[in-house]
């Protein structure tokens, strides 16, 4: 729990970074939704997921006892708003480039879009989209996660080989985990961070 001050700092930050990339590729343009709408919105993304992982125990049933009602309605609240956030703000971020937005001082074409020209604004472009999309994967890892546990979250202690089997599973899916939230993090956080620091080498 003490980790979620720093993750909600750290990804108002990333989304700042990434709505200021994809302003400058895209001359100006500006998304359907504001900036600082969409960081303000971090926070309520990670507190909700926080509801599934901790609130709900991620739909998992306490030792020797099945998932109740409470706990299936926080979890699943938690879960699909956290999803839910996570996928308009990812829309707000990408708004501009997808749809070709025109920048303030940019020349339309026939068909009102503005259409990226220049080689390192699409480079930016192409940024934006890769270390954007790639954030679906936290939502997947978390799925499939959840998918590979067992229903209890502690294993039987009167059945020694359903603890033994529980216990392996819970130590590869805690493996699972952690490797490829470990390559999300290098790819989303290290990645925009390398490639902002590059950038700065083209000015």
């Amino acid at each position: 729990m003490s980790r979620i001050p720093c993750l909600q700092v750290t990804l108002v930050l990333l989304v700042l970074d990434l709505y200021r990339l994809a302003e400058h590729a895209t001359g100006g343009a500006e998304s359907w939704l504001h900036v600082y709408t969409a960081a303000a919105l971090m926070p309520i993304m990670v507190l909700l997921g926080a509801m599934y992982r901790f609130g709900a125990n991620e739909l998992r049933g306490k030792e020797k006892y099945d998932i109740d009602c409470f706990q299936v309605s926080v979890g699943v609240v938690g879960f699909l708003g956290s999803c839910a956030v996570f996928a308009v703000v990812m829309a707000g971020i990408l708004n501009p480039i997808d749809e070709q937005l025109c920048g303030p001082e940019a020349n339309a074409t026939s068909s009102g879009k503005c259409p990226i020209t220049d080689s390192e604004l699409k480079y930016d472009a192409d940024a934006v989209q890769v270390l954007t999309w790639i954030w679906i994967g936290y939502p997947i890892v978390s799925f499939l996660s959840r998918a590979m546990l067992p229903t209890y979250s502690e294993p039987d202690d009167n059945d020694l080989e359903k603890r033994k089997r529980n216990n392996t599973w819970y130590a590869r899916t805690s493996l699972f985990k952690d490797l490829l939230y470990a390559v999300l993090d290098v790819v989303a956080k290290g990645g925009l961070a390398l490639y902002v620091c590059y950038r700065t080498t083209w000015v």
